[in-house]
């Protein structure tokens, strides 16, 4: 029973990392699917007066931005993408209506967030520079639309006085991102039509500039804002003229945050594991009590103090380690049976991943249960040394 106070705080050990893993697995690669190496830009307020212009001043970035960027560093920038809210509007096919999210962007929100069609296909360059008044419905709105199912492609749905030709339905890869909307709750339109349709002139409400591989956007990130203050007209030292996010920085955050979270999973699992070594202790002092008089009888045969130690810390460490390694085993083929289900059942809109732990957790398991195993018996191997041959004979 004491042992498997020690089977059981490793195999709470080892589940706790295994699933820790799987969870973390599951978010970074959500979040890392989206391009780490991009800064989303907002317009905000000025704080400093320049040339002329108060300071509080409203800055919205605008099509010009995106133009200037792109003709100052056409060999850096992978894609822009603007992105418009035109807030909620009420959408009808039929009989059938929903308050969908009405969004303008271009055919690179597809990459910045990672999306799967359902039927049909993405908006494109030639919607784009046509102005063509078509849309992408999300997968929400496709179903409360059509409860019936079936491919919409090419039928009309009605949003305010305003008709649209569906192109496509979409999805997103994840519930765990979403960049400025719900893409499952949207409908999607080319950037210049929305601006047209909604009298917002060449405003965007944010621009995600993405770079390519080998130039980090912590790097280029005052670059491009250097560029958008010059067409505003900006102190270039005025840092709240813009809001921006740095998605590599974020990334990082998360990172340091999970391996924040693996921290705290071993101290709880090695606390689990040090009541189980607590306890192997607590037996072995009952263990040398009632071996008081054999022990007493070998130290008057000429055993030396050294071999009454290791007898006893070799008892502690077979037991220790057997359960130990018992409970390693059974939590290795618990994670491994938890990731056949995993993958024959998978969640679709909160991936999960492989909850398994890596050989150096492990070799760090076994190592802890060694010298939790010699540790649990060193206070009792101590009481057995000093125990004397006379007074041990003594004892009843």
């Amino acid at each position: 029973m004491t042992a498997f106070g020690v089977f059981w705080g490793l195999l709470m050990l080892i589940l706790l990392l295994g699933f820790g893993a799987s969870i973390t697995g599951g978010l970074l690669d959500s979040i890392k699917s989206v391009p780490s190496n991009s800064i989303f830009v907002m317009g905000s307020r000025t704080t400093i007066s320049y040339k002329g212009f108060g300071r509080d001043r409203r800055i919205s970035v605008d099509n010009i931005d995106m133009q200037l960027v792109k003709n100052e560093m056409p060999d850096k920038i992978r894609f822009i993408t603007p992105i418009n809210f035109a807030g909620t509007k009420n959408a009808n096919v039929g009989e059938f209506n929903y308050d969908a999210s009405v969004v303008g962007t271009t055919p690179s929100y597809y990459h910045v967030l990672p999306t799967q069609m359902i039927y049909g296909r993405y908006l494109n360059e030639v919607d784009q520079r046509e102005r063509r008044k078509v849309c992408v419905i999300g997968r929400q709105t496709y179903e409360t639309l059509f409860p019936g199912g079936g491919d919409p492609c090419g039928q009309m749905v009605q949003v305010g006085s305003i008709s649209y030709t569906i192109v496509g339905v979409a999805k997103k890869l994840s519930e765990l991102v979403s960049i400025g909307t719900d893409l499952d709750r949207s409908l999607l339109l080319p950037i210049n039509t929305e601006q047209l349709m909604y009298n917002e002139g060449s405003q965007i409400d944010l621009c995600v500039f993405t770079l390519r591989d080998k130039y980090p956007v912590s790097e280029w990130q005052e670059p491009i804002l250097s560029i958008m203050k010059d067409h505003h007209y900006v102190h270039p030292d005025d840092k709240s003229a813009f809001f921006t996010i740095n998605l590599a920085d974020l990334v990082t955050a998360f990172s340091l945050l999970f391996r924040g979270l693996d921290i705290l999973l071993w101290i709880v699992g090695c606390g689990s594991l040090l009541a189980g070594l607590i306890g192997i202790s607590n037996i072995m002092l009952v263990t040398v009590k009632e071996r008081t008089q054999e022990i007493g009888i070998r130290r008057a045969l000429g055993a030396k103090p050294q071999t009454i130690v290791r007898q006893i810390l070799a008892e502690s460490l077979v037991l220790t380690v057997s359960a130990g390694l018992a409970g390693l085993m059974a939590g290795v083929w618990l994670l491994r049976l938890a990731g056949k289900i995993i993958e024959a059942n998978p969640l679709e809109d909160y991936p999960l991943g492989n909850p398994q732990i890596g050989f150096s957790v492990a070799l760090a398991a076994t190592f802890v249960i060694i010298i939790g195993g010699l540790l649990a018996g060193w206070m009792p191997a101590k009481r057995a040394m000093k125990i004397k041959a006379i007074e041990a004979l003594r004892e009843e």
